[in-house]
């Protein structure tokens, strides 16, 4: 099992990255949630004998590590979409990736946390909806309408904001 993980971890590691990196902001966070995770999960693929998906196993604990990095970190921002449309237009273009970074995630802490997980699981993990509705325990169909849902806010936010 530990040879599985460890092929499946070099395949996915790019996408875990990139995951990691667009919910926590920080590069050097985002390693280290990384780092920890493959050393736990090498210490559980070590000692148990199947895990159904470890694919799913692996995003999972990683969308629970990271959550729980940020809530440790500080009170998430709450941001509305009524804030978004009080800011200049030129706020709204970035000029980096940390400005990217930082303009979606205002955009996604708009939203419920239930539409924006699934959305970051979605683009910046790279995951299907069959794969996001096993990861966080859900029928496909609830993944698929959150996600909509979702975007429709945020694409109702940014016309309000006169950015689309």
């Amino acid at each position: 099992m530990a040879d599985k993980f460890t092929k499946m971890m070099e395949g996915e590691l790019k996408d875990l990255y990139r995951y990691a990196y667009y919910r926590l902001g920080d590069k050097q966070d985002a390693e280290d949630v990384i780092q920890d995770l493959y050393l736990s999960m090498y210490t559980i693929c070590k000692t148990e004998k199947r895990i159904d998906n470890l694919k799913n196993y692996i995003y999972r604990a990683l969308s629970i590590n990271c959550t729980l990095l940020l809530r440790r970190r500080t009170q998430s921002r709450v941001v509305r979409i009524e804030d978004i449309e009080q800011m200049n237009i030129m706020d709204m273009e970035p000029k980096n990736l940390e400005e990217e970074f930082k303009l979606i995630n205002i955009l996604l802490d708009s939203i419920p946390y239930e539409q924006s997980e699934i959305i970051r699981l979605h683009i910046h993990g790279n995951r299907s909806f069959v794969e996001i509705a096993d990861i966080l325990g859900i029928p496909v169909t609830t993944a698929k309408s959150r996600f909509k849902y979702g975007i429709e806010k945020l694409k109702k936010g940014l016309v309000k904001a006169n950015v689309l």
